[in-house]
């Protein structure tokens, strides 16, 4: 039975690599010998069939594609050394960036990445051409503030057959999000299977990780697959901190620890699991699914509690005498699952599918006081669990037309129902109750945890979103060398958002089968999260007010509630954004490929958050509308108008040394660049003006991260050995430390990062491999003077961390 037509998803061109395989060996399934990779199959990448961002028959490679996009493989994963798919993709793209914090509490342990210098949730993720549900973590701190992204890390690296990278606007083709671009997750759908043991730490003896993966496909029924995939990792935590930042205090040295705790990575136990499943029914109808399960636990210590301020209770049987550090924890539970049919009927390909995904996160603290309790206060808390749900469903079709051109006419259209939802619920009594204690007449304790209020039964909140879409694509070849690409798509959203249009022409033409000019013109939008209008929290930060170094209780408030429209909050719009390309590919041989592509993107209408409103008048009206513990707040705003400009540099040379092997050369370089247009600048509160777009805020737009990236990297194979090295040189970049004071601005010089991979074949199924990545651990410099929160830390938004080197060693089984 020929299964080739109904196959949406590309075989692997290369297996990936102990234990866990006698497991997989004793289940009562079939288990097919994997076939050895031939030559061919371990050529370059640049033969690789890509799917995203195409929808016509006819395949499209990296440099035959008229969007640039690239392609990365699960072996080019594995080689990084890297623990999971996000610090995987930052070694291998230089226009994806993923700083060691993004921001701070949450936001500092579910990290975020960026395409081309824009925010995480303007990039959308699909695993196996399927729309990936977004985190219930929203982001309310840092680079990427309001933004809840798909999170790439609890999808099983083992699982992944390749990831595809579509550096360029495809609203129109895929609707909301897709602004920076696409990131579309391939899955093993053949019978390899390996088992690769990871170890490592750090070279100070910290961040001891330890990760096993696993996976094994199966023949299942008449030419079916099944592939099951496992992959656990443990890492211990890596602070950074100084112990002696606090030059107020002494007491903290009987503590016996930093006094800050959260000033590197933090702690993760995390769990995935994953199967992707085909199954022919006959010449004309396959079944298809996939899943993910994930669970992870992470954990991170939080600003250091001083036993001479109030809000610290010393006495009791929960007291801390000499202060304190609380660590905050956020508990996960990720799933996906996707059930559809495809084949062909009256000369059409058709694709049936529907996807569900749910992430639930219960976050809190330990170690830590509700001071208002006094000497009742507990040391536990469960401040919420927030809970982000999506089901999508479509039916995407295709057929070639033959109408007098030198190629048939590719026509796809689809339609597209999803339903998105999202949850807030509360925290135990103790996270958020006013006890009411006061140390002394007008000393009275903040209500709530420290580090943050729990969420009350009044926070409370539960709401969904339907939407339906409609995308008619059409792609051309007006002559034999010039392809036409055309994409529309009608969106209609209810709450208030309405209908969005979006539109996207593409253009590839061929002025010698190795030399080409492509280029790309789109609109697209990015309908506001529901997170962005529910999310709600009461935090504790730390600063000097009145020459007094003391907490700062302040909230992010929902947009729509009461208080926030007291404070000049408005409805949120849908981002919109225009993208422009021009770019030439150059593929001379079938070894050497060149790509180049500039880029232009605005954003407008873009949500941010607004800086922390702090004054009289803002807590005499957080005060009428019912909040009486927090002296600042913050909301969701269409806050700025932004264009983001830049190029990207992508060559790949395999280079035959005969008798001394083979070299796979690769270099990309990325320059990126984005200003801000108009903004808001304030609003007034009880008639005095208040910045809603403070210098730190729009800094974390224009400034934090670093406006050039380069990649180069070797891969040299000779008989048993590979050896894998790689060069990447960061840009320099701005952190403002604080709004208010520009002392504490810091500017971070331009790094190299070297990382190195060494691998033997011990056998032909058993290699081993030892690797360091930040080879000559490089940090960034030290803040000095000490930061706001006085940790004397490196530089919070490093794009390489700023945890030192690490080395590890990796055992790699194939079966």
């Amino acid at each position: 039975m020929n299964t080739a037509r109904l196959s949406r998803w590309p075989a692997a061109t290369a297996r990936t690599p102990l234990l866990g395989a006698a497991l997989l060996a004793s289940l009562n399934l079939p288990v097919v010998a994997a076939e050895e990779p031939s030559d061919k199959q371990q050529s370059s990448r640049l033969d690789t069939v890509i799917v995203t961002g195409n929808r016509g028959s006819e395949k499209r490679t990296v440099t035959t594609s008229p969007a640039p996009i690239d392609v990365i493989s699960a072996k080019q994963l594995q080689a990084t050394g890297k623990p999971g798919l996000m610090e995987a993709l930052s070694a291998t793209v230089a226009s994806f960036t993923l700083p060691e914090k993004t921001g701070w509490d949450a936001s500092g342990m579910a990290r975020a990445p960026s395409l081309r210098g824009l925010n995480a949730a303007q990039v959308l993720v699909l695993v196996n051409g399927k729309r990936r549900h977004t985190s219930a973590t929203l982001n309310i701190s840092g680079i990427h503030a309001g933004a809840a992204p798909a999170d790439l890390d609890l999808i099983p690296i083992s699982a992944i057959d390749h990831v595809e990278v579509l550096r360029d606007g495809a609203a129109a083709q895929y609707g909301s999000d897709a602004i920076a671009g696409v990131i579309n997750v391939i899955l093993k759908a053949d019978t390899s299977g390996t088992a690769v043991t990871n170890v490592g730490q750090g070279y100070d003896g910290k961040k001891q990780t330890v990760q096993q993966s696993l996976n094994k496909g199966f023949e299942i029924g008449n030419d079916g697959v099944l592939q099951l995939a496992l992959d656990a990792r443990s890492q211990n935590d890596d602070n950074k901190a100084n112990a002696n930042g606090y030059s107020q205090a002494e007491a903290h040295k009987k503590a016996g620890k930093a006094t800050y705790g959260g000033y590197g990575t933090p702690k993760i136990n995390l769990l995935t699991l994953g199967y992707n499943a085909e199954l022919p029914v006959n010449d004309d109808l396959s079944l298809y699914s996939f899943s993910t399960w994930s669970y992870r636990k992470a954990e991170q210590g939080q600003n250091f509690r001083l036993p001479t301020i109030v809000n610290t209770i010393t006495t009791g049987p929960n007291g801390r005498p000499s202060g304190y550090t609380p660590t905050w924890y956020i508990e996960e539970q990720d799933f996906q699952a996707a059930f559809g049919a495809k084949g062909l009927a009256a000369e059409w390909d058709w694709d049936l599918s529907s996807t569900y995904g749910r992430n639930d996160a219960e976050q809190g603290t330990w170690n830590n006081q509700n001071p208002s309790l006094g000497e009742a206060t507990p040391n536990h808390f469960k401040s919420g669990t927030w809970i982000s749900t999506q089901l999508t469903s479509n039916l995407d079709l295709h057929r070639g037309f033959e109408v007098g051109l030198s190629k048939p006419l590719d026509l796809s259209w689809g339609l597209e129902q999803r339903r998105d939802g999202y949850e807030v619920e509360k925290g135990d009594w103790a996270s958020w109750a006013n006890g009411g204690y006061c140390r002394a007449p007008g000393q009275c304790a903040s209500s709530g945890a420290q580090v943050t209020n729990g969420i009350s039964p009044e926070q409370t909140a539960k709401t969904h979103r339907n939407s339906v879409a409609s995308y008619v694509d059409v792609g051309f070849n007006p002559l034999p060398q010039w392809y036409v690409g055309t994409a529309l798509r009608y969106e209609h959203y209810d709450q208030g958002i309405g209908a969005t249009r979006s539109g996207k022409l593409s253009t590839r033409y061929e002025f010698t089968p190795q030399l080409a000019l492509r280029a790309t013109v789109s609109n697209g939008f990015r309908a506001p999260s529901l997170a962005n209008s529910l999310f709600s929290a009461r935090s504790t930060t730390f600063g000097v007010v009145n020459g007094v170094y003391q907490s700062i209780n302040y909230g992010v408030l929902p947009v729509d509630s009461a208080a926030a429209k007291a404070l000049g909050a408005e409805p949120l719009k849908p981002e919109k954004s225009s993208n422009y390309s021009l770019g030439l590919t150059f593929q001379p041989s079938d070894r050497l490929s060149f790509t180049a592509d500039a880029y232009v993107i605005n954003v407008r209408d873009r949500i941010t958050l607004t800086g922390t409103l702090l004054g009289p008048e803002v807590l005499q009206t957080l005060i009428a509308n019912g909040i009486n513990s927090t002296s600042g707040g913050q909301y969701f705003t269409n806050g700025a108008n932004t264009r983001t400009k830049g190029v990207d540099l992508v060559g790949n040379y395999d280079q035959d040394l005969g008798g001394f092997g083979s070299v796979k050369w690769t270099a990309a370089w990325n320059w990126n660049d984005t200003e801000i247009l108009d903004y808001k600048e304030g609003v007034s509160i009880l008639g005095k003006q208040y910045d809603l777009m403070n210098r730190q805020a729009r800094n974390f737009i224009t400034g934090v991260q670093p406006k050039t990236k380069l990649i180069l990297g070797g891969n040299w194979r000779l008989d048993r050995y590979n050896v894998n090295l790689g060069l990447t040189r960061y840009g320099s970049y701005l952190e403002v430390n604080d709004a208010s004071d520009r002392s504490l601005d810091r500017v971070y010089k331009a790094r190299w990062i070297t990382d190195l991979d060494v691998g033997y074949q011990l056998t032909k199924d058993l290699n081993l491999a030892v690797g360091a990545k930040n080879l000559f651990d490089i940090y960034p410099e030290r803040q000095n003077p000490p930061n706001k929160t006085m940790t004397k830390g490196y530089g919070a938004y490093s794009p390489y961390g700023f945890t030192g080197g690490y080395y590890f060693t990796r055992l790699t089984y194939e079966f």
